[in-house]
């Protein structure tokens, strides 16, 4: 299946409060050069050869151009995002009704209040989801995910307030490797991904600040914000086509390629295949 990405118009998009590191009020973002931002990033992900897909913001909502944070879907279901912070739950409503419209189908949540997910600490790797969880994302939540979609979870305590989603650490590039800024984790979660990907490309936190982990990967190529030179060349020996795409505006508000492309399928490369 080709990879699919859901897309939000940056219409509204403002840093308009502050609930991450990266934000500040007094550091508002340029609208038109986002919005060429968000168009390039467009047409990068279909040049590596993704179908995307978007919908509109709605006022507001200055956050919604980061819809990853909305659902967790896996094959034609998905599971909605429950937003630890007040300023973003109005997001989950507007990502589920264009789900619903496309035809999947939402999976329930239990009725305690305190479960907390958002999409941006869960990422797909094989058939295995890995949960970021403390920041935004509860550890009951992360549970609960694996039971919803019939799923192991794999749970990554985060540690690093700047890397508050694990979409921010850890970028999954094919069946056996993923790039992992290891010190945005506690000790517990970096035993577990050890375990769980054979080949990792350890970056160090400074590495991460560019957002090269928060990257979208179609086939052989990876979408990415920014590429460290050491990182590069290890990719590219690997065998991967690098893709900068700057979203230096979309940063301001703590979000990169990741978090403004929802995947349609997050277990969709569970039998990806290595790059020649």
């Amino acid at each position: 299946m080709n990879a699919r990405f859901l897309l939000c118009s940056p219409d509204h998009f403002d840093v308009t409060f502050e609930i991450n590191p990266w934000m500040t009020t007094e550091q508002r973002p340029d609208r038109p050069s986002a919005w060429r931002q968000w168009r390039a990033l467009v047409a990068n992900l279909r040049a590596a050869g993704a179908e995307v897909f978007s919908y509109e913001s709605r006022p507001g909502l200055s956050d919604m151009v980061f819809p990853t944070d909305v659902a967790v879907a896996v094959g034609r279901r998905f599971l909605r995002g429950r937003f630890r912070h007040p300023e973003r739950r109005a997001e989950a409503a507007y990502g589920a009704a264009w789900l619903i419209g496309q035809g999947y189908e939402e999976l329930e949540w239990p009725g305690e209040p305190d479960l907390y997910l958002e999409g941006g600490d869960t990422v797909g790797f094989g058939d295995t989801i890995v949960c970021g969880t403390g920041f935004r994302t509860s550890a009951e939540a992360a549970r609960y995910v694996g039971v919803a979609h019939g799923v192991d979870v794999v749970s990554v305590p985060l540690v690093d307030p700047r890397f508050y989603h694990l979409d921010m650490s850890f970028c999954p590039l094919d069946g056996r490797r993923a790039i992992c800024a290891t010190e945005a984790w506690d000790e517990s979660g970096q035993r577990a991904v050890a375990e769980l990907v054979p080949e990792q490309l350890v970056i160090t936190s400074e590495e991460a600040l560019t957002f090269c982990a928060n990257a979208v990967v179609v086939g052989e190529t990876i979408v990415m914000p920014a590429c460290p030179p050491r990182v590069r060349a290890q990719l590219e020996e690997w065998g991967f086509r690098i893709l900068v795409s700057g979203v230096s505006e979309f940063i301001k508000a703590g979000g990169g390629i990741r978090c403004m492309s929802l995947d349609l399928d997050l277990l969709r490369r569970s039998t990806a295949q290595q790059p020649a």
